[in-house]
């Protein structure tokens, strides 16, 4: 594989001797966000050599900027020459997967025409927002603030994904008062009482009321914890919601992998609001239990879980760093924040649809993983320190193709275990490489420099983890990054992070004088 930063370099380099080349420019619109999202590409002129080649980085640029950045279904491509434009277009059509998933957007996808007047005066424009909304923080004064900075009042956050469901209450003080966590489930009787239950994986569940009582139900019983019987009266203001799925502007996009069983025209009232939804059912069901009230103005908020997750990490970065926090599992996710705990929106950043390259020759495309759902070659998710870019790497040296999850656990287990022989050491750095072009990568579509990474994830474990942020951290100390760390775990820490946001975004409702009422 030939990554883009490499591919750009050597077209930008060709170019200069040819005396110039063709700018295009890529502009995705933002609902939100008066400034649109614009990336310039340089390629070379139609009859240049290289020509092939700058297009194929541009339709690379293109995919990126859609899927991994921003999150749209419609793009307009500022070209000098038609034929550029064409060949966009064509390359488009011939990529179903890639159009099938943008649709997810809320509409079929269009590339369009633009002209140069359309061109924002900033370029690659990611604005940031604070930790408890999508719009800038207001500061209440210390009369509004009172209400939700007080112990009486209490804040939610809930983190879903494939596997369970974890939720955090803490009061107006930030101290923590409960934490609860259960896996899926069902019903085992047939009245639908929640007490016996049924144990499974989410995507067999077949309407999205089933996914939205056990959310609901898990909150329920960490806010029980928190406010044991006698305790006194307690007031409900805000709630947070990490999402394990593509989020945008503070919505689900399309149907998140836990509810993949669930009919998504019919689910998509309910998921358009799943955080206000999951309040109102803790609402219903807290009834006449007279110890806890719920604030009808309660702040709620969505984010994505790679989001959550990186502003649980940030609460420890210095004033002066822009840090990258990365979930290398299964697959990659993960968010930008800088000090204060603001982060980069504007956009999805689903960072395992990122294409980090191209494969070198038509030859080596059989042997560069695709991903799983854009069905194109070259991108993170099988590349960037992931458990799938381990397994990627094993078939590669020869090794048997590894596809169970129990399995590919114990590979990995068995891997790090193993003494740090010849073969373990240049397997580990190679993952490291990789994780930090990741990093070279993504920072093309960025108007800042990164200056810290962190990575949490199963393959950061064990000497062998150490050896793959460390071979990082060589390679991206020439780009300005000063340290790549590993993520500290915390089963509850992005739980917490979305309570703690939910307090942030109830003090911006004081600040907007809303006030505080209970029900």
């Amino acid at each position: 594989l030939q990554p883009l930063s490499s591919v750009a370099a050597e077209i930008a380099a060709a170019n200069a001797a040819e005396g110039g080349g063709e700018r295009v420019v890529l502009i995705a619109g933002r609902p939100g966000v008066p400034t649109p999202y614009a990336l310039p590409v340089e390629i070379p002129r139609p009859d240049a050599a290289l020509r092939e080649r700058g297009l194929q980085l541009l339709f690379a640029r293109a995919v990126t900027t859609a899927a991994a950045i921003v999150g749209t279904a419609e793009l307009g491509v500022v070209a000098e020459h038609d034929e550029t434009f064409e060949w966009l277009k064509d390359a488009f059509a011939q990529q179903k997967y890639v159009a099938e998933h943008l649709a997810q957007y809320g509409q079929p996808f269009k590339l369009s025409r633009s002209s140069p007047e359309d061109v924002p005066s900033e370029l690659r424009f990611m604005p940031f927002v604070s930790g408890g909304d999508d719009q800038p923080t207001g500061e209440a004064s210390p009369a509004k603030r009172s209400c939700s900075t007080s112990a009486s009042t209490l804040y939610i956050g809930v983190d879903y994904g494939r596997s369970d469901v974890k939720c955090a209450v803490i009061n107006g003080l930030g101290q923590e008062l409960a934490t609860y966590v259960t896996r899926w489930w069902r019903p085992k009787g047939a009245d639908g009482a929640p007490e016996e239950r049924e144990y499974l994986d989410p995507a067999v569940l077949s309407t999205i009321d089933e996914p939205l009582r056990v959310l609901g139900e898990a909150a329920l019983e960490a806010v029980r914890l928190a406010a044991p019987q006698g305790a006194s009266e307690l007031r409900i203001q805000g709630l947070g919601l990490s999402a394990a799925g593509c989020v945008r502007d503070g919505r689900l996009c399309g149907l998140p992998p836990a509810f993949g069983g669930v009919d998504a025209a019919a689910a998509a009232p309910v998921l358009s609001r799943l955080e206000s939804a999951v309040l109102e059912y803790v609402t219903e069901r807290l009834g006449d239990e007279g110890a806890v009230l719920v604030d009808p103005k309660a702040a709620t908020l969505l984010v994505n879980d790679g989001d959550a997750s990186a502003m649980w990490g940030a609460q420890h970065l210095d004033e002066a760093s822009m840090g990258l926090f990365l979930s290398c599992g299964t697959g990659l996710a993960g968010g930008i924040v800088r000090a204060g705990g603001a982060r980069c929106g504007g956009g999805v950043l689903e960072l395992g649809k990122l294409v980090m390259g191209l494969p070198a020759s038509p030859a080596d495309a059989a042997a560069v993983p695709v991903h799983d759902t854009l069905r194109v070659p070259g991108v993170a998710q099988g590349l960037a320190g992931t458990q799938r870019s381990f397994f990627n790497l094993l078939a590669a040296r020869g090794g048997d193709r590894i596809d169970g999850k129990a399995e590919q656990r114990a590979a990995i287990v068995a891997m790090q275990q193993r003494p740090l022989d010849d073969e373990v050491v240049d397997m580990f750095r190679c993952l490291g490489a990789w994780l930090a072009q990741f990093v070279v990568e993504l920072s093309e579509y960025l108007p800042f420099s990164l200056t810290y990474v962190e990575a949490g994830g199963k393959l950061t474990d064990a000497r062998s983890g150490e050896l793959m942020l460390q071979r990082a951290r060589e390679l991206l100390a020439e780009h300005g990054v000063g340290a790549v760390a590993r993520a500290e775990e915390s089963e509850f820490g992005q739980a917490h992070a979305m309570a703690l946001a939910a307090r942030t975004a109830a003090a911006r409702s004081a600040a907007e004088g809303l006030g505080c009422e209970t029900r």
